[in-house]
């Protein structure tokens, strides 16, 4: 009996772990066409001290760029996972998400360098570690996405979205939190991430 019991317990909790692995751990796939977010908020930045973006192979440097914020009405697309997820582009260049945005359907993202939402589409990409993607890699997935017909944000949503404002920072670390503020503002139910961002810093 106590054989059996073990065995059960054992077929339980393995059941239980695949249904973990079902829901956390395999990539998400894409629909059909070319997924693409409809542009909410934009506003450009610099900061003083240029960073690395690392959400690409060869890290560029970031002195300026655009701080977005999506709305995603596939959220399976951004299913937490702990394998590969669709890559989310704008232009020639892959997205640093802040945020998860899997409740709310709201991502805010960091864009590095001269995209420009006028002309270059913003979309998800098949499923990759966007640390892992090459520059030439990029612009593959840029011109496979053009060809499947993705297009820039429409005249209605860059006028509602776009702001002249261009927010200065001294490091990377302050535009995080600008960032972390549109979190806040369209994605509340992140709360551990909203609170871990305003903890004092210790310097």
């Amino acid at each position: 009996m106590q054989r059996n019991l073990t065995l059960g317990s054992l077929a339980l909790a393995t059941a239980a772990l695949a249904i973990v692995a079902t829901t956390f751990l395999e990539s998400p796939t894409l629909p059909a066409g070319v997924p693409q977010p409809k542009l909410v908020h934009a506003e450009r930045f610099v900061v003083e001290q240029p960073f690395e973006h690392v959400w690409r192979a060869d890290h560029p440097v970031v002195r300026d760029g655009w701080l977005l914020v999506l709305e995603v009405p596939d959220k399976e697309l951004l299913r937490p996972t702990q394998l590969k997820q669709p890559v989310l582009y704008a232009g020639a260049q892959t997205a640093d998400r802040v945020n998860v945005g899997y409740q709310s359907g709201h991502v805010v993202a960091l864009v590095p360098g001269d995209f420009d939402p006028a002309a270059a589409p913003i979309w998800f990409g098949a499923p990759a570690l966007p640390e892992e993607l090459t520059e030439p890699a990029i612009r593959a997935a840029l011109q496979a996405a053009q060809d499947a017909r993705a297009r820039p944000a429409n005249a209605e949503e860059l006028g509602a979205a776009v702001t002249d404002e261009v927010g200065r920072y001294p490091t990377d670390f302050e535009l995080r939190l600008r960032a972390i503020d549109l979190v806040e503002r369209y994605s509340p139910q992140e709360r551990d991430l909203i609170a871990g961002w305003r903890v004092p810093r210790v310097r």
